[in-house]
């Protein structure tokens, strides 16, 4: 996995009603805007916003897409529909405002990019109309040791200092901060999921940029401050306005001999992901 910090990475003009920013490529820290401060009013929203993009992208590239299934404007403009003149059309008209998850019975813009990007989607979540049900440590412990990283739309998980004015605080309440989920780790405690540690791919650049750490973080491989290590407490999988997209891709086989029989793990209720190595990183 490549991590993918989120800002607008191509010369896809932007003509929005009002301002239109400069057509081109974005520094990558470019969510702190020219003053290189976070939270202050001059925040690229493009780079303030484009955390589902971002996202997407790491899962693309580890699928292998080129070209326009990686870039973030072509993902975001071929998925937002609230706002833009026409889907695809290789216009911004919606200055980067973020992007809705069908939360609240908005439109399901981060779906309808994954699919144009990756392709299809299993979906978790706690719908009663979604027969998936919602992700459990089990579930996702398997998805990672079979090779399927996770899209984690986690509502309410907005960084500390990014933009108060983007997104909105109408648009807020229906969208999330996308993260993808990579790596698991037991620490060796097979039967207690207390102390289970997942590796996260933020592409909030102030981690990296600033070196710092999300409350209750540690450091990730190569002692990087992104991507980092989130207890699973902190993923918190009974949130039940998170959601979560695994792409449907074949599962990778050479990870599959980590997986205890599924009729035990139902007994037990957790997932062995010993594999190779102590922390199971894709």
């Amino acid at each position: 996995m490549n991590l993918v910090i989120q800002h607008k990475d191509t010369v896809m003009p932007c003509v929005p009603d009002g301002p239109s920013c400069p057509a081109g490529i974005h520094a990558w820290n470019h969510a702190s805007g020219p003053d290189g401060l976070y939270n202050t009013p001059d925040d690229c929203p493009h780079c303030s916003c484009y955390c589902a993009p971002a996202s997407i992208s790491m899962i693309a590239q580890f699928r292998g897409m080129l070209g326009v299934k990686i870039q973030q404007d072509d993902i975001y403009d071929n998925g937002k529909s609230v706002g833009e003149l026409a889907v695809g059309d290789v216009l911004l008209s919606t200055h980067g405002v973020g992007m809705f998850d069908g939360s609240g019975g908005m439109a399901t813009e981060v779906q309808l990019s994954f699919t144009w990007a990756v392709g299809p989607f299993t979906q978790h979540d706690f719908s009663a109309m979604n027969p998936n049900g919602p992700m459990t440590p089990l579930k996702l412990a398997q998805y990672i040791v079979l090779g399927h990283p996770v899209l984690w739309l986690d509502h309410g998980g907005f960084p500390k200092n990014q933009s108060t004015s983007y997104p909105s605080l109408t648009d807020r309440q229906f969208e999330g901060h996308a993260k993808v989920i990579s790596g698991y780790d037991d620490n060796e405690t097979q039967l207690d999921t207390t102390d289970d540690l997942c590796l996260i791919y933020d592409p909030w650049p102030e981690y990296s940029d600033l070196s710092i750490l999300p409350k209750n973080a540690t450091k990730g491989p190569g002692n990087s401050f992104d991507p980092y290590w989130l207890p699973l407490k902190d993923v918190n999988l009974g949130d039940i306005a998170d959601i979560y997209l695994v792409d449907n891709f074949p599962d990778i086989p050479e990870f599959q001999d980590a997986v205890i029989p599924i009729a035990a793990m139902m007994i037990i209720g957790v997932m062995v992901i010993r594999s190779r190595s102590r922390r199971d990183e894709r």
